[in-house]
């Protein structure tokens, strides 16, 4: 009798698009026929509290559509992403916050263990919150960086020539700054700076060669997408940083 009761709750698929009510929410988490799929998310130290999902896994696992019209914009279940609520990685990966899916129809699940879970008509989507890491590899002239199982960022460096850059395990901070200057080369400009390992940052230059050509910092390219400021935007403070020989 309470499921025929529940069932016969539920709206219809228009006023369902128009929104779900919170028992309608829970009837739905705790119903086994929803696609359940868990997604490594990404946040950036630039946006506190603010979560971002690949827009594209997102949908799939909501079962809806993307639209990309002429001029740019997106479209989410038909209803358009405002451009605040997207971010893209290097590789153009469209990310959107998650504040966005509710505005496109998805409900916030109850939260059970922790986890940030929306539900849609067809299915449901988590956000796994994953701690971020950073390798740096001297060998390859690379920095990989990682938030749980993703991949966020994959690009050139170039670190201090003869050896000046040391390896080792070192964390990011606490100093960060959008622009700092040198206190030991003439006042240099070092855009989107990160601490790392006292007169060690990783910050943009205007000059990356696929080789060491530093005092000992490591630089990131400020064009191409510009990775040193998606770097420092990305990474918080605390965030583990090994550069290594290999």
């Amino acid at each position: 009798m309470l499921v025929k009761e529940v069932v016969a709750s539920i709206p219809s698929p228009g006023r369902f698009r128009r929104g779900v009510s919170g028992a309608l929410a829970l009837w739905l988490a705790l119903c086994g026929g929803l696609r359940a799929g868990e997604i490594d998310a990404v946040t950036f130290d630039a946006e506190p509290g603010r979560i971002y999902l690949p827009l594209d896994e997102a949908a799939r696992e909501l079962g809806w559509t993307v639209r990309r019209d002429e001029l740019g914009g997106l479209w989410l279940n038909e209803r358009p992403v405002a451009r605040a609520a997207i971010r893209r990685l290097l590789d153009t990966t469209a990310l959107v916050a998650t504040e966005a899916l509710e505005r496109a129809g998805a409900v916030p699940a109850p939260d059970t263990a922790g986890k940030a879970e929306w539900l849609g008509e067809h299915g449901r989507v988590s956000a796994r919150v994953g701690p971020k890491r950073v390798v740096v590899s001297l060998r390859e002239q690379r920095l990989r960086a990682w938030q749980g199982g993703r991949l966020v960022l994959f690009c050139r460096i170039s670190s201090g020539r003869r050896g000046a850059t040391p390896p080792g395990e070192f964390v990011a901070g606490p100093y960060k700054a959008r622009m700092h200057r040198s206190s030991r080369y003439h006042n240099a400009p070092m855009p989107w700076s990160v601490q790392v390992n006292g007169h060690v940052f990783i910050h943009g230059f205007t000059s990356v060669p696929r080789y060491p050509a530093s005092h000992g910092c490591i630089r990131l390219p400020l064009d191409e997408g510009n990775p040193a400021r998606f770097f420092y935007e990305w990474i918080d403070r605390g965030t583990p940083v090994t550069v290594t020989r290999e």
